[in-house]
């Protein structure tokens, strides 16, 4: 298992922790990029704790960043990276005693289809999803063959939100329809926000409605 550095926030509720949340980062970022977004998410999931791992590899185009898997690898690097990330998440929920049904992934950019690919691969159910500004392709898809039987992923049921910007300059806002279509396909029924003046962020509307989504858990 790749080692990783890892930013933690504790249950706003204080005690003991019934959900854990995961964030994971974008391209050439680290996991303290978001790891204030607990703040907000805390009040929705006030037991939950979360977590924000730096991603393991140095970034290749911003030294200071980090990176999943090297860009020229989308998509099928997304796949390797995920089962390394996986035995992380495992760790980090047992040590809470918790299961992967009590795991929330939140991803931004190559963060949110490492999130999606999670959902795909795993041979646990997640609690939900949600992707900030993502993107997934057939590739991503047919990784997880193995989960699909007669059409449908045995774990369609998973909650997934996706959020995103329809001024984004680095995943165009038609991945969010491609990617909705593609899981679509497979039985999951993803929400979707479009964020009219949004480039490529997180803005207080698309936190608002992961607050509103994770509420929603309960």
């Amino acid at each position: 298992m790749d080692n990783y550095n890892i930013y933690r926030h504790k249950p706003a509720a204080g005690g003991n922790a019934n959900k854990l949340v995961v964030f994971l980062h974008g391209y050439g970022a680290d996991g303290k990029d978001l790891i204030d977004l607990a703040n907000p998410f805390g009040m929705a999931l006030p037991n939950a704790s979360f977590i924000s791992p730096d991603a393991p590899h140095p970034c290749a185009m911003s030294p200071q960043g980090r990176q999943w898997f090297p860009i020229e690898e989308i998509p099928q690097g997304a796949v390797k990276a995920s089962l390394s990330l996986l035995d992380l998440i495992e760790n980090e929920a047992k040590k809470l005693y918790l299961s992967f049904k009590d795991v929330i992934l939140i991803g931004f950019s190559q963060g949110a289809m490492m999130s999606m690919q999670c959902l795909l691969i795993n041979q646990k159910q997640l609690c939900a999803i949600i992707g900030y500004s993502g993107a997934l392709r057939q590739e991503n898809i047919d990784s997880a063959n193995d989960q699909i039987l007669n059409g449908k992923h045995k774990f369609s049921d998973t909650p997934i939100l996706l959020v995103h910007g329809e001024q984004d300059e680095v995943v165009p806002f038609q991945s969010l329809e491609k990617s909705k279509n593609l899981l679509n396909k497979i039985g999951f029924n993803p929400q979707t926000l479009s964020r009219q003046n949004l480039a490529h962020g997180i803005d207080p509307e698309g936190i608002s409605k992961g607050m509103e989504f994770l509420k929603s858990l309960n």
